[in-house]
């Protein structure tokens, strides 16, 4: 059985990242995955204080409810990460958290070394913007991120035209994330 984590960079319970999600989980559980979320918005993470404590140990020196993560992540084999885009760029919530994320490298200096590599990454991405092409900045940012860390992206949805007052899911994006969730859990 595969275990995978999923982050949930929405402050909208019932927003359209978080239901592309739910969906992907669904997905993975279709094929017998064991699923834990986290919610970004509810987690009370703290920003990084740029210590480097991580260069040295596996972790953050910041005690908080980030440190559970670390070892689910460690132990996980696949990544699921979701995030509206507010203003150019992924959420507060999300940043804040993909800040904390340097633990996933190990060294002093640069090139960094991939701490837990070999994991599936899931990325999902929604946009007020028609224009897929608004905001790929900030979509290759994060699934470069993920790359860094050794983590093979096998999908990377993104939701467009999300303000527009008659916007729905489509079906075939609902059926995009069931599907990218069966083939992470594989």
């Amino acid at each position: 059985m595969s275990k995978i984590i999923a982050f949930v960079g929405s402050p909208r319970k019932n927003g359209y990242t978080s239901k592309l999600i739910e969906e992907t989980i669904k997905g993975a559980i279709s094929k017998g995955a064991e699923v834990k979320i986290y919610d970004l918005n509810d987690d009370g993470i703290k920003g990084c204080q740029g210590c480097f404590y991580c260069r040295s140990h596996e972790g953050c020196a910041t005690k908080d409810y980030l440190q559970p993560m670390y070892e689910d992540i460690k132990n996980a084999d696949g990544i699921i990460f979701g995030s509206p885009i507010y203003f150019l760029q992924i959420s507060g919530q999300s940043k804040q958290w993909l800040d904390r994320m340097f633990p996933m490298f190990e060294g002093t200096s640069f090139p960094f070394q991939a701490r837990y590599p070999g994991k599936k990454a899931v990325t999902i991405f929604s946009q007020g913007n028609e224009n897929k092409e608004a905001f790929q900045a900030t979509i290759q940012f994060v699934n470069g991120t993920f790359s860094m860390f050794g983590w093979e992206l096998t999908d990377s949805l993104l939701c467009t035209n999300t303000g527009s007052p008659n916007f729905q899911l489509s079906d075939d994006l609902l059926k995009q994330a069931f599907t990218a969730g069966e083939l992470l859990s594989q």
